[in-house]
């Protein structure tokens, strides 16, 4: 149950079902999914909890040379407040002479899974439209 939203366990009955363990597999792609919408909102927007997503990129038009910094900033607290399944998190920009119009992130930590400690990556890509994808 532990590697499910309460939220997803409510919408789908499957999940709620008493188990004794969630596979790896699973929540991975449970973080993944709570990644992509936290990737997806914007810091404020939420009335209930202003601090949750990630700041406007509008925001950080202003900020060079500092942006990339802020924004990765911006990622790694969020993750440690809001996804309390990861540890050590880990946020670098990436620098892609190849592409000029997005930025990339690339995102390491720890899932605590029974235990032990699973070592997770991804990558975060904030492109021209201003829309931070997860994958």
């Amino acid at each position: 149950m532990r590697g499910h939203t309460l939220l997803r366990r409510v919408q789908n009955p499957e999940y709620a079902v008493a188990r004794r363990s969630v596979s790896e597999h699973e929540i991975r792609s449970s973080i993944l999914e709570h990644l992509r919408l936290m990737c997806g909102t914007r810091m404020g927007s939420m009335l209930t909890c202003p601090d949750f997503g990630v700041m406007d990129p509008s925001d950080l038009v202003h900020a060079f040379p500092d942006a990339t910094t802020l924004l990765a900033r911006s990622l790694r607290v969020t993750i440690e407040t809001y996804e309390p399944r990861l540890q050590n998190v880990r946020v670098r920009f990436v620098a892609d002479e190849e592409v000029d119009l997005v930025l990339r992130f690339e995102v390491s930590a720890q899932i605590a899974h029974e235990g032990s400690k699973v070592p997770i990556s991804f990558e975060t890509a904030l492109d021209a439209t201003r829309q931070l994808s997860v994958r």
